[in-house]
């Protein structure tokens, strides 16, 4: 009895089916980096900007070729050398990575990647620094708690001189939005907020000398607040992020025991 033309057809695309994964296997194991998937720069600036390259090595026996690398954020930049690689061929990813604006701390950042025709990264690399900071902030954000239409609202975070040497802090800005919804619309509007006051404004700084900083401001609009503020400590710039919900007046009773809502 001859098979049928299904039957064909069905042994057909199972053959091309395991060909598909056997060859997409082989390139995982004969397609390889050169070294550890991750690579850490230590302390580095701020304005420091880094780099790295990561070598794969093609020990396949056809060539690979190489639909991108793409690097996890804006700050980090991955340029990769070739997309078509032969046999005993290299391709280089080049990783050059500046901290963003007010960074401090440990960071780390993922670079993927991707081969012609697979959907998973082929290779997931991490970078990783830490990046040196003058000032300790506790803590790093400011929540406003309770905050009312017209009214007054402050908050207040510390800074720590930890750099071992004098530091003028000075230059503070603020970036704030109310997210509110405006009577007589439905949609959400993104409304600047200003900052009533920030201080001190400028100050010296001993080594392990503490300061404590306050935002005040007063809420116009009933919705979310997010925003950073940021200061200078020397050459590096710090960050902190300031939140919070914004709701309308409560209401007073009078001594009558009516309720009014000015």
């Amino acid at each position: 009895m001859k098979p049928t033309t299904s039957c064909l057809a069905t042994m057909l695309l199972f053959l091309l089916l395991c060909t598909s994964v056997h060859a997409q296997s082989n390139t995982n194991e004969c397609f390889v980096l050169e070294g550890p998937t991750e690579y850490d720069f230590g302390e580095i600036d701020q304005h420091d900007t880094v780099e790295h390259t990561f070598v794969f090595k093609n020990n396949c026996s056809e060539t690979v070729e190489v639909e991108q690398a793409r690097a996890g954020c804006g700050c980090t930049a991955a340029v990769l050398s070739d997309r078509v690689i032969p046999p005993g061929g290299e391709a280089k990813i080049a990783v050059e990575f500046t901290p963003p604006r007010g960074s401090r701390g440990r960071t780390s950042k993922s670079i993927r990647l991707h081969l012609k025709g697979e959907q998973q990264p082929h290779t997931l690399m991490r970078i990783s620094a830490t990046v040196r900071t003058d000032l300790d902030i506790q803590p790093s954000y400011v929540q406003l708690t309770g905050a009312e239409v017209g009214k007054e609202i402050a908050g207040t975070f510390t800074v720590k001189n930890v750099s071992g040497k004098n530091q003028t802090v000075s230059g503070f800005t603020s970036n704030l939005l109310t997210y509110a919804t405006t009577p007589g619309e439905s949609n959400t509007k993104a409304i600047p907020l200003q900052v009533g006051s920030i201080e001190p404004t400028s100050f010296e700084m001993k080594p392990d000398d503490i300061r404590e900083i306050t935002i005040r401001l007063t809420p116009r609009h009933v919705g979310q607040i997010n925003g950073m503020v940021r200061f200078k400590a020397g050459n590096n710039e710090n960050a902190v992020q300031v939140f919070g919900v914004v709701r309308e007046p409560l209401r007073h009773k009078h001594e009558s025991g009516s309720i009014n809502t000015d």
